[in-house]
């Protein structure tokens, strides 16, 4: 893993002591958060999906859910809620990767689909903010917030967002909606969760007797967008 930069500093402030080098590591590989809940049935196949289609240096992203405190659908439920009212809205703070990086890596890229779509844009503004270059943002039936997703997409350290919209599915979110718009698609989403058909918003999350189909197409797609 190659450093993104390499500062020289004095650690005393006694003239004679010599200067420590420190490195700053490139982060590297591809990270993939999942919807609500983090912890669906279809996370590792599409993982899978992401490997066989190329991206090689692919993991699962677990961090920000309230599954970690609340198993099941109560920590659903918390990242639906948070999804509607905070984490769709830009955060000046700190989102960080614990795991799932990867030295060989080509490419830094964030992948992320429902309430994962909001950890991968938060985690890229982070990232881009503290001097790191993301290749690819990827926010697959994303309710995020016009301005926040305007702001990613200027970024000179963001180099390609990658909106996938859902709609053609029956699909009530889309990127860039209002708030007022989205708590109206509340009915539409929890009928939708409810059926279990891998409907609407759900085209991806729930595992249907197509689905391989599905999560492959979605990972050729994804490649198919500079992502390596």
């Amino acid at each position: 893993m190659q450093p993104i930069k390499t500062v020289m500093m004095e650690l005393t402030p006694v003239s004679d002591t010599a200067a420590m080098k420190i490195s700053l590591l490139r982060p590297r590989g591809t990270l993939y958060w999942g919807g609500a809940g983090l912890d669906g049935g279809y996370l590792r196949p599409q993982v899978e999906a992401f490997r066989q289609a190329g991206l090689k240096h692919c993991f699962v992203g677990l961090t920000n859910t309230g599954t970690a405190d609340y198993p099941g659908l109560t920590g659903t439920f918390i990242d639906a809620i948070r999804s509607g009212l905070v984490v769709r809205f830009q955060d000046d703070g700190e989102w960080t990767i614990s795991s799932g990086m990867s030295a060989e890596a080509g490419q830094f890229n964030l992948i992320g689909y429902s309430y994962g779509s909001l950890l991968a844009a938060q985690t890229a503004w982070s990232y881009a903010r503290n001097g790191h270059a993301i290749d690819h943002l990827v926010l697959i039936g994303s309710p995020i917030d016009g301005d926040f997703l305007a702001n990613l997409k200027r970024h000179r350290l963001i180099r390609k967002v990658v909106v996938i919209d859902l709609q053609q599915y029956g699909d009530p979110i889309y990127a860039g909606m209002s708030e007022a718009a989205l708590l109206a698609s509340a009915p539409v989403l929890a009928k939708q969760f409810a059926a279990g058909k891998g409907e609407g918003h759900f085209y991806y999350a729930h595992v249907v007797k197509d689905s391989p189909q599905r999560w492959a197409a979605l990972a050729k797609r994804v490649v198919g967008e500079g992502l390596k």
